[in-house]
């Protein structure tokens, strides 16, 4: 055994040979490749066509989302909603959501044209992902699969500074991004993932490393995924809600009995363009 292709390898891998999980682990990185390759396409002036849809749809299928179940001190009572339809989700975004989105979209799309370009049919973008054991359904920014190692992509873009900011992710990854990559990992059967922030402001990227943890899913699907499976599709108790400060930008604060009243409002303005 020289690879680690499968959750299934990772863990034969670590009760047999560690040396071969480090040396795999090291290979769940694109940095040294990426700026070669953009030193190349600058310098040369290679001409790669970058296209991108902006007006991707954002309606989601019935089911739990990696992106909201994923969430620190998530509500259960909203991933309940998302996968019941019991209430239908209240959108009302506004221009700097779309704005920021549509920004994001251009990053994503930029750099996993890059990626296809770099490695070919190595790497394969907007990867969908379903498990209808957990109801899971998503699509992953990619999966890169080389010959000894295979990783899901996880791209974030960020912006220079904040709460969120650039800074904060130096040294490690997020939590609610490194939660996400394990839906994926799960999903896709993928031992590595590659956390990829790209930041808005500077063109700089920042890359983390994840090994799929079989204690850490299990925590996972124990806290948020079987009792929202079991309340949703299996009868089973309904989850508690996590009223507070998150309500206010919850897209069924509007008619979630569980909202606080004087922190639950309506997502964006309803102002329209041009009045004064």
């Amino acid at each position: 055994m020289n690879a680690i292709l499968t959750i299934e390898d990772l863990a034969l891998a670590q009760a047999t040979n560690t040396g071969l999980v480090d040396e795999c682990f090291s290979m769940v990185t694109v940095e040294k490749d990426l700026e070669e390759y953009l030193l190349w396409l600058y310098q040369d002036e290679v001409e790669v066509t970058v296209t991108s849809t902006l007006n991707r749809s954002r309606k989601r299928s019935l089911g739990l989302h990696p992106s909201s179940a994923c969430k620190n001190k998530v509500c259960l009572l909203k991933l309940y909603y998302e996968c019941t339809g019991e209430i239908e989700p209240h959108r009302a975004y506004s221009q700097r959501d779309h704005l920021t989105w549509d920004t994001g979209t251009l990053l994503h799309d930029t750099f996993q044209g890059h990626f296809k370009e770099m490695y070919g049919e190595q790497f394969e973008d907007e990867v969908k992902l379903v498990d209808d054991e957990l109801h899971l359904k998503s699509r992953t920014d990619g999966i890169f699969s080389f010959t000894r190692v295979r990783f899901v992509l996880e791209a974030k873009s960020i912006k220079e500074a904040g709460n969120f900011g650039w800074e904060k992710v130096q040294k490690k990854p997020m939590k609610d991004n490194v939660r996400q990559s394990y839906f994926y990992m799960f999903m896709a059967d993928v031992p590595f993932a590659l956390i990829f922030y790209m930041n808005k402001n500077a063109g700089l990227f920042k890359e983390h490393a994840v090994m799929f943890d079989q204690e850490v899913w299990d925590e996972i699907v124990k806290e948020i995924v079987q009792p929202v499976v079991e309340a949703a599709y299996n009868e089973g108790q309904m989850v508690p809600a996590t009223p507070g400060y998150g309500c206010r930008w919850c897209d069924y604060n509007y008619r979630c009995k569980a909202a606080s009243k004087e922190k639950a409002h309506v997502k964006g303005s309803s102002k329209p363009w041009g009045k004064r």
